[in-house]
């Protein structure tokens, strides 16, 4: 199998074509793929766990590099030190980057979210624009579930936690951030009455918090790894003898 097989099943799975910000963006794009590692954002360590596990193709979620505004990477931003070293982590490792973004999501990575969250999407595969029925509790409860769910000590939340709820809405990855509350608003407008989120910020939370809806933040890579997991595991079923190798991602931060 090769890299451009590889970006045909997924077109085939979608139904439509990669979007703008998706494909190969470092590397061979024809590279006949000896082993596939498969993470949420390929940074220095998933780079070097794919060489070291002899894989010669990275697909992530996230973006590779960082540059100040969407869009290609310019002569000076490939000088951050940040770019610097995941562009010669995957020169030395001899890898092929190719991103598959809002294309996993639709594919498989919302569904797998709330799947992990006990509920699951009655039209898989498409989309996300909707609310859905969750067993009555309370906020409170819905915390330690999420918590349970995730394995994590804490979670950061706004809202009344004695509110009792029925309808959740889902702002997985980063569409609890303050530029995507357009996401939470569609969520409220269609009945949502608590968000379990990915990603949030301050201004996020802000606009949850005036609407008056509960909203819980599980973590953009937290949210996102059981999807991309799932697509490891269904490659490896589909295609015999495709070495796929998933590579969990953690927070890059810590609270102290």
């Amino acid at each position: 199998m090769t890299v451009q097989d590889l970006i045909k099943h997924i077109i085939k799975l979608k139904g439509s074509g990669l979007n703008g910000d998706e494909g190969v963006l470092f590397g061979d794009p024809n590279a006949e793929i000896r082993g596939l590692l498969l993470c949420w954002m390929a940074d220095v360590g998933a780079l070097r766990a794919a060489a070291a596990q002899g894989c010669n193709v990275v697909l992530c979620h996230e973006q590779f590099y960082f540059t100040t505004m969407f869009g290609p990477l310019t002569a000076q931003e490939m000088s951050w030190p940040a770019n610097r070293a995941r562009l010669a982590a995957a020169a030395a490792g001899g890898l092929t980057v190719l991103r598959v973004h809002g294309s996993l999501d639709m594919i498989c990575i919302w569904d797998e979210f709330i799947r992990v969250l006990g509920v699951e999407n009655p039209t898989p595969g498409t989309g996300w624009n909707k609310v859905l029925p969750i067993p009555r509790t309370t906020v409170r409860e819905l915390v330690a579930k999420v918590k349970a769910t995730f394995n994590v000590s804490h979670v950061r939340m706004t809202g009344d936690l004695d509110k009792v709820v029925s309808v959740a809405g889902f702002p997985w990855g980063g569409l609890g951030l303050d530029t995507n509350v357009g996401y939470q608003a569609t969520c409220v407008n269609l009945g949502a009455e608590v968000l379990i989120a990915g990603e949030c910020d301050e201004y996020g939370f802000s606009f949850a918090r005036d609407a008056g809806v509960p909203m819980i933040e599980t973590g953009h890579a937290l949210s996102e790894n059981p999807g991309v997991k799932l697509f490891a595991a269904r490659l490896e079923q589909e295609f015999a003898g495709l070495k796929t190798v998933f590579h969990p991602d953690t927070s890059a931060f810590t609270t102290v």
